[in-house]
């Protein structure tokens, strides 16, 4: 039998990135130390991580029929990640993340435009091959009551299939959004955001997923990275765990630290690990990416980490 695929659901936009000694002052004219174009977005990203660890990965989100986005699509190409079944849409703009580093801090602040590209339905969803998965992720975006019907279809594709069918289902919830609830009740794997555990009145990371599972009880796995003081985690059964970061000598660039954090841990799970080691994996898989510029530096670092 061929190896299944993981299936990330969500965003593929377009990142322009400027490196600047400190973040630019407003209303002034400064240089930027370094500039580049970089394919984005948290499931793409996702993506871009699962390829470079040698996982078959797919990346189902909408795309623009824009000039501009077939530098995307031509990335996504070289890398080998699946995108077949992507819905292309025509006349919309191309959703673009303008991203100031800041050399000095290596803090990294974003301005997102995403003004009329449609959210995935569950209809687009429904034309996938659930054979062809053994996990599908989704990036818990506005479209909330969308993603929480996808998932319901997963679930009942699980509860009629057999064992070699089964599909476990991840989600990341970032933004500091309510509709994010919606996604909870169906996953196995719950990725919980700084930013939304914050909105939801904690104060630490293991604060976090214990307060989640009493608003949301339920036999599913809660992750949640908080930054430089580490990780905690709950499985299915309510053990506990934690994991410590792993940074580099200086920190370069802290774009898409969570989205690999995320792709080392499912890259993990989706290969039979235990939850502690899938958490190290993906800690010291984000300590890496941050210690330089994009993603690519990190195949020749993984082969030292399987």
């Amino acid at each position: 039998m061929a190896v299944k695929r993981i299936l990330c659901v969500g965003l593929c936009n377009l990142d322009i990135i400027q490196l600047c000694d400190n973040f630019p002052i407003e209303d002034s004219d400064q240089r930027s130390t370094r500039s580049r174009w970089q394919r984005g977005g948290n499931a793409s990203n996702n993506c871009t991580v699962l390829a470079l660890l040698g996982a078959r990965c797919e990346l189902l989100a909408t795309f623009s029929d824009s000039e501009h986005f077939g530098f995307a699509l031509r990335d996504l190409e070289r890398r080998g990640i699946e995108t077949g079944r992507c819905v292309v849409h025509q006349g919309c703009e191309i959703p673009l993340s303008t991203v100031w580093l800041s050399a000095t801090s290596g803090s990294r602040t974003i301005v997102h435009s995403n003004p009329d590209l449609p959210e995935l339905t569950v209809e687009e969803f429904g034309r996938c091959d659930l054979r062809e998965y053994s996990w599908v992720h989704f990036e818990g975006r506005r479209s909330a009551t969308e993603i929480a019907k996808m998932i319901c279809r997963i679930k009942e594709w699980n509860e009629k299939s057999d064992a070699e069918y089964q599909i476990t289902v991840s989600v990341d919830l970032e933004k500091p959004r309510d509709s994010n609830l919606l996604l909870i009740a169906n996953a196995n794997v719950v990725f919980l955001g700084k930013d939304f555990a914050r909105f939801l009145g904690f104060d630490s990371s293991e604060e976090a997923v214990r307060g989640l599972r009493n608003s949301h009880p339920g036999s599913y796995t809660i992750i949640c990275p908080w930054g430089s003081t580490g990780v905690s985690a709950l499985d299915e059964k309510n053990n506990f765990y934690s994991c410590g970061v792993y940074p580099p000598e200086s920190v370069r660039d802290s774009l898409g630290a969570g989205d690999t954090f995320c792709a080392g841990c499912i890259f993990q799970l989706n290969r039979g690990k235990q939850l502690q080691d899938a958490l190290e994996f993906g800690s010291r898989l984000a300590g890496l990416k941050i210690g330089d510029f994009g993603f690519d530096h990190l195949k020749e670092k993984i082969p030292d980490m399987m």
